[in-house]
């Protein structure tokens, strides 16, 4: 290259670049961007090469190739930083911008669905309280169903027992010349007629075949082995029956030795004929009468009666709720305060 020595010759040639010539006159630096750049921390001041001086020979100031080779790497280093530095914002930027898109689309879509939901939610609450509202008025219409069926029930009941009282008393009524001997031993070609006219006699009255209508064995209710059936004899006269019966509570009962029945002694009972549910009501109120030290029960006339003691009042049972402990003493007291009201003058 003409104008420049041979040794900056071969080093321009090695950079691969152009080498810029400076005036002979001019003792400065390269100037612009690239002199400022090829200032670097580890070169504080640039080497600059003199040619000789000679006489028309222009001096020319020449950097350092291997330091300027060096500041050109940063200058790509610091340039492609800025370039990623700015790809990286813009970037972000966009991706931030694609993020509050993303996220507002999604709470539209999740505000529809929700607002899809609630809708379908709450016509389904409808329906379902549509529902129990019928199937409130059908309970309340079942309820009032019910309490009349209830009633009914009720009424029924009270009918029927009515009707069985009615017919207990009609069979009762049936049954009130009857006498019923329980326990007395059977025997081989036996006449009831004549057993009972023994009782009779023995209870001191006289007591004719023509007078007993009939008489024989019955089979009881509930069976048990080795007992003997009862006999049961209907009476024309009523008064015979309750003659027969006073005599026999008179003599303090009866055996089998007294009507001549031989072989072991046995005592026996001579009662009123009663019907099943007055045995079956009688048998409750001795048991009632255990329970509560009742002193008296008896029959008369086929009725049931109970007292306390000989203070109390007589209570005339009909039915289980006369068994009643509270109903007793109820009675019991009235009759009390009654008697009282009648020796003080008030009634």
């Amino acid at each position: 290259m003409p104008g420049v020595p041979a040794e900056f010759s071969s080093a321009a040639q090695l950079q691969g670049r152009d080498i810029n010539c400076i005036p002979a006159k001019s003792t400065t630096l390269l100037q612009g961007k690239d002199a400022s750049a090829c200032s670097s921390k580890d070169h504080s001041v640039s080497r600059l090469s003199e040619a000789p001086k000679s006489q028309g020979t222009q001096v020319v100031q020449v950097q350092d190739p291997a330091l300027c080779v060096a500041d050109n790497n940063d200058i790509a280093e610091s340039t492609q930083s800025r370039i990623i530095s700015q790809i990286e914002s813009i970037l972000e930027s966009k991706l931030n911008v694609m993020k509050c898109q993303f996220i507002e689309e999604l709470k539209s879509t999740i505000a529809t669905e929700i607002k899809k939901e609630l809708a379908t939610i709450s016509a389904n609450l409808q329906r379902l309280e549509g529902s129990h509202n019928s199937l409130l008025n059908n309970h309340v219409n079942l309820q009032k169903d019910f309490d009349g069926l209830r009633k009914q029930v009720q009424e029924s009941d009270c009918q029927i027992s009515e009707l069985r009282v009615q017919l207990n008393k009609q069979q009762q009524w049936v049954r009130m010349s009857n006498i019923e001997v329980i326990g007395l031993p059977e025997t081989a070609n036996e006449s009831p007629s004549e057993l009972i006219i023994k009782v009779a006699k023995h209870a001191g009255v006289i007591l004719l075949a023509e007078q007993i209508e009939s008489a024989h064995r019955v089979q009881p209710m509930q069976k048990v082995d080795g007992r003997p059936k009862p006999i049961v004899a209907k009476l024309r006269d009523r008064i015979l029956k309750d003659q027969i019966i006073s005599g026999l509570r008179k003599s303090r009962g009866i055996e089998t030795r007294d009507i001549g029945m031989g072989g072991a002694v046995r005592r026996f009972y001579v009662n009123e004929h009663l019907t099943p549910e007055n045995k079956n009501l009688l048998k409750k109120a001795k048991l009632r009468a255990n329970e509560k030290s009742y002193k008296f029960v008896w029959v008369r006339n086929c009725n049931i009666f109970l007292r306390m003691n000989e203070a109390s009042p007589v209570v005339y049972v009909q039915s289980e709720r006369d068994l009643n402990y509270t109903k007793v003493w109820r009675d019991f007291w009235k009759t009390k305060v009654s008697a009282a009201g009648r020796l003080y003058g008030y009634s």
